[in-house]
């Protein structure tokens, strides 16, 4: 077996893929070959997708994040240098490598072989959230400050699954709740964590994304079907 790891550039297919990347229409040309990707008479969009496809797709979607400023740590060096004559993307190149990335989770031969090969320690599940961390853009945002989230919420407790603190960007509510009776329905607990580690706890097909998208104020009032006045 060739070389097989967590890592977006961890496999022979990311690898043998990046060594033809030259420029941006590289990155987004992969993008479009999964988008395209069982786009025929006898074949719809749900069609299965091959290891060596969802793979290369995600070393784009790496790329993606590197022109961003977020890096992971498996980019090859040779790699780095190409990426680093090249400009930042723009939004529907994010876009795009964020609707790749979550395909691949929605069903893929790839997602298959980590559920199988990978369900004891999930350590896929944790690289791929770190991935999708890495493709959010920064969207404007003041989170309340955290002495008002406790004041609702109540005394936030270090992550359940690591034991480790979480910073004020950082928190994420589980709730739980008892649907096994009518009683339990009204009584829920709410636990705080890193998702890292709550992905890290699930079965690969059942992992949280969490895609932020930074949409222009004009497009939230069209949303929100408010008019000017």
């Amino acid at each position: 077996m060739g070389t097989w790891g967590t890592g977006s550039f961890e496999n022979d297919s990311a690898l043998d893929w990046a060594t033809k990347v030259a420029s941006i229409d590289d990155v987004d040309g992969k993008f479009n070959e999964l988008e395209s990707f069982g786009q025929t008479d006898d074949c719809g969009p749900e069609a299965y997708i091959e290891v060596d496809l969802a793979s290369e797709t995600l070393a784009a979607a790496e790329c993606v994040a590197f022109l961003m400023g977020r890096q992971a740590t498996d980019v090859p060096d040779d790699l780095r240098n190409r990426l680093g004559t090249m400009a930042k993307p723009d939004t529907p190149l994010i876009n795009k490598a964020k609707d790749s990335v979550s395909r691949i989770l929605a069903g893929s031969e790839l997602l298959d072989l980590w559920s199988e090969e990978d369900s004891e320690t999930n350590e896929w599940n944790i690289a791929i959230s770190g991935l999708i961390d890495r493709l959010n853009a920064d969207v404007p945002y003041d989170p309340p400050p955290l002495e008002q989230i406790e004041s609702s919420q109540g005394y936030l407790t270090p992550c359940a699954f690591c034991d480790q603190p979480i910073a004020e960007g950082e928190i994420f509510q589980l709730e739980f709740r008892d649907l096994s009776n009518a009683d339990g329905l009204f009584v829920s607990r709410g636990l705080y964590c890193h998702l890292a580690c709550l992905n890290g706890k699930l079965h690969s097909k059942h992992m949280v994304q969490n895609w932020k998208f930074n949409i222009a104020q004009a497009e939230i009032d069209r949303i929100l079907g408010r008019t000017e006045d």
